[in-house]
């Protein structure tokens, strides 16, 4: 909203007059209800900032959590809701460091209830749950657009130089499971940041499934390993 009002009044700007500047088509461009930008316009409180004396957390307060939660997911992980919760109960008794004292209390505030975090996250759309998968952090933070990009490049030059076919072409990799581990849990992320998976520190002991697929569309059965006494054939 705030990027749709500031853009309008570009816009007049530069007309030199708001009769040439269409609200609706502003509006239609950044999709935000027409209403709620005239409201904005007119100078018009909008209704979470009417309430900020009634709520937790400032809206100020409430933004720099939205900005921790998304900087959590870029980096692989994503904070659970009791974690949340945690952090914004601190914020509020934060403020009265130095304030009050082991005998007195000269402010209080509300306990949080049940359901903050998912009024919370109504406030702020690109928030959402989500049951994330668990990948090691060494992986998340070697990968890059620039080496992804690079490698694509180089394995089609090769394709390309020695005119390799598709049935000759495989790609083998491993997948499996920490035997005990949690894979999945939910997780609050930011909804537009392009991450899907949950880092974690190391490796236990594992199950892992080597498979090897061609180009062609065929495939080779799948390996299976893990730990034991006796080589299975």
């Amino acid at each position: 909203m705030q990027e749709a009002t500031i853009e309008y009044q570009k816009r007049v700007k530069t007309n030199k007059s708001s009769d040439k500047v269409s609200v609706n088509r502003v509006a239609k461009e950044f999709q935000v209800p027409r209403s709620t930008l005239q409201d904005r316009l007119n100078r018009k409180v909008s209704r979470n900032k009417a309430q900020e004396e009634l709520m937790h957390l400032t809206i100020t307060e409430e933004q720099e959590l939205v900005h921790w939660i998304t900087t959590l997911t870029q980096r692989g992980y994503a904070p659970r809701y009791r974690t949340v919760r945690e952090l914004a109960e601190i914020i509020p008794n934060r403020r009265v460091c130095g304030v009050n004292d082991d005998d007195v209390h000269l402010v209080n505030y509300d306990e949080f209830g049940k359901d903050w975090v998912p009024r919370f996250m109504s406030r702020y759309p690109q928030l959402v749950h989500a049951r994330r998968k668990c990948i090691e952090a060494a992986r998340i933070k070697d990968v890059s657009v620039e080496r992804l990009t690079k490698w694509f490049e180089d394995l089609k030059n090769v394709v390309e130089e020695y005119k390799i076919e598709p049935r000759n072409l495989y790609n083998m990799d491993e997948s499996g499971f920490a035997i005990g581990d949690v894979e999945a849990s939910e997780r609050i992320i930011n909804v537009n940041i392009r991450q899907r998976f949950q880092a974690k520190p190391g490796r236990q002991e594992w199950v892992t499934a080597v498979e090897c697929v061609c180009a062609d569309g065929s495939s080779i059965p799948p390996l299976i390993i893990f730990k034991g006494e006796n080589l299975s054939r």
